[in-house]
């Protein structure tokens, strides 16, 4: 998952909070799971972007 895909979850899971949904009801909807859900719905845009820019791509041996 790319971080503009990462950024429209996290935008949708509070526009889906705004609404009044459940954690539950936010995780059915989008089809992830509720942990995700728990993570990402009391975090500030800044602690997103925070989180974003330390998530690091472990480099495969078949990469090189």
């Amino acid at each position: 998952m790319n971080k503009m895909e990462r950024w429209n979850m996290y935008l949708e899971i509070q526009q889906l909070k705004k609404l009044g949904l459940n954690k539950s009801q936010i995780a059915r909807r989008l089809g992830i799971s509720r942990n995700t859900v728990y993570k990402y719905i009391n975090m500030t845009p800044e602690a997103f972007e925070d989180m974003l820019e330390h998530i690091k791509v472990r480099q495969k041996k078949t990469d090189p």
